[in-house]
């Protein structure tokens, strides 16, 4: 007996004497994940009505269980069936997990989309036809029954009312993560459904097919309908069984890369032999890690940091809080203050609880540096400075007479506000002539 992985060992806490029990679908009832480890071999399941209720989530196989599988001997003449050659512990993190049979409808017609590829096919419409459209002879007055349009669907050769275009079915595109997931889900199903042989190679001492069928029948039954043979390529086969399963229209060859969802739903039995299940199980095991899904570590050599020691009273002042809550007289009062200082957090990282007043809440940070950074635009002022300005200085004559000219209007401004008569009995009680003539004098006098 054999095992793969260290995860299909069999769990500690199994029946009275110690060992696991071979499983027994008559005697067991419903199963539950406090289940005493048992050996379910290829094609038992536990309760039926359990996994169908809770199909997304149970593993067929049950919890606790131990999967193993017998090796067959491949090349056998005698009219017996041979003893096995042994027995091999598959993992449960491949063989027995849930059934996820949307996962499967998923990625079967994604394989199925992308077989297809671009489809060239071309089709038109009848507008889309040269010619007229007309009707082919008059409705009412020709003695014969009413026919439609020339080019309509059923008259008109190529012409059709849902054309096809041409398509990319295969441009399609489905996460890794949840190919390798379905991959394992049919490994299950297919260990479930007794589908599932192991084999010690496929190394044959003739090539004819006959003896093929032969030991195919001898494993697989003679109501067999299809079957798809895995081997590791090198050690496990040789060409005699390449040469014999080459004319069998239900028997595919394939080595462990070849291995997808479609080919398993495609063919009913799988026949691997003990070396391809080992390359298997590995490649399923570290994908995660080649893809890079595992945890990843902010450090230097890409490895965990040892948790640091706890510092010796780093929760005394919380013990003598609690402590002081506990031996108060109030301690419902004194709990309920307390309760009402904190607050549930909605925030997916950090603490649980967080202060319901955060005093630090209307704070803002601000510069007081004592020589604060200069603004941007200062540093290309020298860049843009005007050496040679347009506008020169005015010399000194043209200075003179331009402080004339200011003078000169700042009188003028004098004058006409000196003339204006603030007084208004003195406008009415005088004519027009004689205020004219005060104006005047007023001027002549200044």
């Amino acid at each position: 007996r054999r095992c793969f992985s260290a995860d299909a060992s069999a769990p500690s806490g199994g029946a009275a004497s110690g060992m696991p029990v071979v499983y027994d679908a008559a005697h067991s009832g419903k199963p539950t994940v406090h289940d005493a480890p048992r050996i379910v071999p290829p094609g038992h399941m536990v309760d039926v009505a359990t996994i169908i209720r809770n199909w997304w989530s149970f593993p067929a196989v049950g919890f606790n269980s131990i999967l193993e599988v017998p090796v067959h001997k491949f090349e056998s003449f005698s009219p017996d069936d041979p003893a096995t050659v042994g027995t091999v512990v598959v993992p449960n993190s491949i063989f027995g997990v849930p059934i996820r049979k949307d996962l499967v409808h998923k990625v079967y017609w994604y394989h199925r989309r992308k077989l297809a590829g671009y489809d060239k096919t071309m089709q038109l419409y009848k507008w889309e036809w040269p010619g007229s459209n007309r009707k082919v002879r008059s409705q009412k007055k020709m003695g014969k029954g009413r026919m439609g349009r020339r080019k309509s669907v059923g008259k008109f050769d190529g012409v059709h009312a849902h054309a096809l275009r041409p398509k990319d079915w295969g441009g399609i595109k489905m996460a890794k993560r949840v190919l390798w997931k379905t991959l394992r889900v049919m490994l299950s199903v297919k260990y479930v459904q007794d589908s599932f042989k192991v084999v010690d190679s496929f190394n044959m001492q003739s090539h004819k097919t006959k003896h093929m069928v032969q030991h195919l029948r001898r494993l697989l039954g003679r109501r067999c309908h299809s079957a798809i043979l895995i081997h590791e390529g090198n050690l496990d086969i040789n060409d005699n069984a390449r040469w014999a399963c080459a004319h069998i229209p239900a028997v595919r060859r394939e080595n462990v890369e070849g291995i997808s969802v479609y080919n398993l739903l495609k063919y009913h039995q799988v026949v691997i032999t003990e070396v391809a299940l080992a390359k298997l199980i590995k490649e399923i095991q570290t994908y995660p890690t080649k893809r890079g899904w595992g945890q990843r570590y902010a450090t230097p050599d890409k490895k965990p940091v040892k948790p640091p020691e706890k510092v010796e009273g780093w929760n005394k002042a919380w013990i003598e809080k609690k402590q002081r809550l506990i031996n108060s007289e109030f301690r419902a009062k004194e709990f309920f203050h307390e309760q009402q200082k904190w607050k549930w957090s909605n925030e997916l990282k950090g603490p649980l609880k967080i202060p319901k007043h955060d005093p630090l809440t209307g704070f803002r940070v601000k510069d007081f540096l004592l020589s604060p950074q200069k603004p941007v635009w200062e540093k290309l002022e020298s860049l843009y400075a005007d050496d040679e300005p347009l506008d020169e200085e005015p010399e000194a004559d043209e200075f003179d007479d331009l402080v004339d000219a200011l003078e000169s209007n700042y009188q003028r401004g004098e004058e006409q506000s000196s003339s204006l008569i603030e007084d208004t009995e003195e406008i009415k009680a005088q004519s027009l002539r004689a205020l004219a003539s005060a104006i005047g004098k007023k001027k002549a006098l200044s």
